[in-house]
């Protein structure tokens, strides 16, 4: 009887947390801008802010927080310097994105968010999960595709039980690979 007790106890002690991870972003434009505005605060990376929030790209874009994490650290074009991925909404449309940021410099490239690339198209509001996909990694998930050679660390977008893409630089610019459907 004490097992079931001690269950019941951390059932009810767990359930607020799980309930509160599993609770989806804000959809009231109010309750979002004001987390939004915590976590701008805190949290935003310095490039980022740089680049975005206060330079010149904080005209059209402002960080998105639609997702957990808003942002990704990684090599992502393969220079030796640690990059920064960040959710992006364009502001005269609402379209989401991705800005990635090179290392330390002031300016950004914009995927999504109003700027097409592959099966993404312009806008990325279907996305419900992002990662980064190791230049390292020896195969995929889930499938026997073969790879291009990664000179960076990868993103991997995906949308719950979709499909998935991977955004990889080519060594000019970030190519979109079809994972699935």
């Amino acid at each position: 009887m004490k097992a079931l007790t001690l269950v019941g106890i951390a059932f009810t002690l767990l359930l607020p947390i799980a309930i509160a991870v599993a609770e989806p972003a804000a959809k009231d434009h109010a309750q979002s801008q004001t987390a939004g505005a915590l976590v701008q605060t805190n949290d935003i990376p310095e490039s980022v802010q740089t680049a975005i929030a206060n330079g010149s790209l904080g005209k059209k874009y402002e960080v998105s927080f639609n997702l957990s994490p808003f942002y990704l650290r990684g090599d992502f074009n393969g220079d030796g310097k640690i990059d920064v991925a960040a959710l992006v909404k364009q502001r005269s449309t609402g379209k989401l994105g991705i800005a990635i940021v090179h290392g330390e410099a002031e300016k950004a490239t914009i995927l999504g968010a109003g700027t097409a690339i592959g099966n993404g198209g312009d806008d990325f509001e279907w996305m419900d999960s992002w990662q980064v996909y190791s230049k390292d990694r020896v195969a995929l998930e889930g499938g026997e595709k073969s790879l291009p050679h990664l000179r960076g660390d990868a993103l991997l977008v995906s949308k719950s039980e979709a499909a998935s893409a991977l955004i990889y630089w080519n060594g000019k610019h970030y190519v979109w690979l079809q994972q699935g459907d």
